[in-house]
């Protein structure tokens, strides 16, 4: 199953949030990151 946030898609959860959270790190902490992008990310 791919993973789809900010137009990026990824393999897998892992990838996206290793990929993208230094965009989000000033606003929340890797865990916090996760369960936003499990919640947010479109997947097909």
């Amino acid at each position: 199953m791919a993973y789809k946030l900010d137009g990026a898609k990824f393999p897998t959860l892992d990838e996206l949030v290793e990929a993208l959270y230094p965009m989000y790190a000033d606003r929340m902490s890797v865990e916090e990151f996760r369960a936003y992008a499990e919640a947010n990310a479109e997947q097909s």
